[in-house]
């Protein structure tokens, strides 16, 4: 069964934000650049959130190296923003190493625009769950 669905839809506080991003990324309604965008997103944003929670863990790359069981040269390719080939079994150990989770999930270009103008260090920062467990009431 093939599903169709309405961008009206959305709520209007969302499509409102929706809407303002999108006028910035007027370019992306050329598939090509869309898709370009997401590419350089992945790859990127992976990097630049490796970078940031190592440093922010106080751990240089060979320290992360060592819990990783790797060497220094391994985890700054991984730190390269051009690199993008970052497997899943590769972040999933990264994840453990800092304590913290690791989502990868499908979304919609919308999210995309949105999640793009939140792109600081503190955005991309992920607490580890030592920081949270007091929160944790299980």
């Amino acid at each position: 069964m093939r599903r169709t669905f309405d961008v009206k839809s959305v709520a209007t506080s969302q499509q409102a934000s929706v809407e303002h991003v999108f006028q910035r990324k007027a370019s992306w309604v050329e598939k090509e650049r869309r898709e370009g965008y997401m590419e350089a997103s992945v790859e990127q944003g992976i990097a630049w959130q490796i970078k940031i929670n190592r440093e922010r863990r106080g751990l240089s790359q060979s320290d992360l190296a060592k819990v990783l069981n790797t060497k220094q040269s391994a985890v700054s390719r991984l730190e390269d923003t051009e690199y993008g080939a970052h497997s899943l079994e590769t972040l999933l150990s990264v994840a453990k190493a800092f304590d913290c989770a690791l989502q990868v999930r499908l979304i919609s270009y919308s999210q995309l625009a949105i999640r793009s103008e939140k792109l600081t260090p503190d955005d991309l920062f992920a607490a580890p769950f030592s920081a949270e467990k007091e929160l944790f009431h299980g």
